[in-house]
């Protein structure tokens, strides 16, 4: 899908205090658990906030960024995965962001949400010419009495919030394509199974159980088909992409999904050093990856920034984005208050 006058206009993100990798989970299944072996280092735990009150911080620091007014805002699309706090976190965002006559909505794409309500937001402003800014949020809280078993098949459960503001024509990042992909037939591996045997809340997926490696033919092949479609329909080639942004899954998965055709890139190649200190946040990976990249005053106009995202159920988008103009200079891409936390 091409996209024709669609822009970012400004970021958000919040992220609450970095747990140190010092804690158990390192070390409880031997020298080197399977998680510090997938490469994460850290996460980011939450120590009171839920995921739709850190979803809201960070979209104030995006309204700012933007300068974009709150009543300006024609739709909120919120990506959410189980927040047992917030049954209905669009209404909520909209309250507390003063945008009352605002629509609001939730995707509900599990890790790839975050850049499924970007498509989801652009789809908007191009079906309604008038409306002068959407509003992408998202949120993600993973307790670890529900969450603390996925580091014994590769991976960190971290929290955040993230945000991503887009407009038509004003930004300084333009959407140039997307494409988007299904593998419904692997939705048997996001069913609730029984109740988690080791007393924990929450009825676990069988996906949990035997993680993506064993999936991973199909990781490939969805990824590489969104990837060739948005480079076919733009004429660009690999050589013509200067970043790339992925899911903080783990650095195995990112080598297996990412080192084919057409990209062949590791996960060093992507936003994983970032990502890998925060644990995965589901729904905002992809948006704190960008936030970061757009304040540290890095980018150029002209470079181009693939976004390579996919969730349970499975469902992928990837984004192609371009730089017109520079972002604002460097600061922080947020505040990540003390750097100790507990579950």
């Amino acid at each position: 899908m091409l996209w024709h006058d669609i822009t970012i206009a400004g970021t958000g993100a919040w992220i609450p205090p970095i747990r140190p990798e010092h804690d158990p989970w390192e070390t409880s299944s031997g020298p080197q658990s399977m998680a510090a072996a997938n490469g994460f280092t850290s996460a980011a735990v939450s120590t009171g906030e839920t995921a739709t009150q850190m979803a809201a911080r960070a979209a104030l620091k995006a309204l700012r960024h933007a300068d974009v007014a709150s009543a300006d805002l024609s739709l909120l699309v919120h990506a959410t995965f189980q927040d047992e706090d917030h049954y209905t976190p669009a209404p909520y965002l909209l309250r507390v962001l003063g945008a009352t006559r605002t629509t609001g909505i939730e995707v509900g794409a599990a890790s790839d949400g975050g850049a499924a309500a970007l498509v989801t937001a652009a789809e908007h402003l191009t079906a309604q010419p008038t409306a002068p800014a959407a509003l992408v949020t998202a949120g993600a809280r993973f307790p670890d009495h529900r969450w603390g078993h996925v580091r014994e098949i590769g991976y960190v459960a971290g929290d955040a919030g993230a945000a991503a503001v887009l407009t038509r024509g004003t930004g300084f990042a333009r959407l140039l394509a997307t494409a988007q992909a299904t593998e419904p037939q692997l939705e048997v591996l996001t069913r609730a199974g029984e109740q988690d045997p080791a007393g924990g809340s929450g009825r676990r997926f069988l996906v949990e159980q035997t993680g993506l490696l064993p999936h991973i033919g199909a990781l490939q092949r969805s990824t590489r088909h969104c990837v060739e479609t948005v480079l076919g329909e733009t004429g660009l080639e690999p050589a013509d992409i200067s970043h790339v942004v992925a899911i903080a899954i783990g650095s195995a998965v990112l080598d297996l999904v990412l080192s084919g055709p057409p990209l062949h890139r590791r996960a060093a190649d992507t936003n994983w050093a970032f990502g890998r200190h925060l644990g995965h946040a589901g729904p905002c990976d992809v948006l704190l990856a960008l936030d970061r990249m757009f304040r540290t005053g890095a980018l150029r106009v002209g470079e181009r920034i693939l976004v390579v995202s996919f969730g349970l159920g499975f469902r992928w988008t990837t984004a192609l984005i371009e730089i017109t103009r520079p972002p604002d200079g460097p600061s922080a891409a947020a505040p990540t208050g003390r750097r100790h936390g507990h579950r």
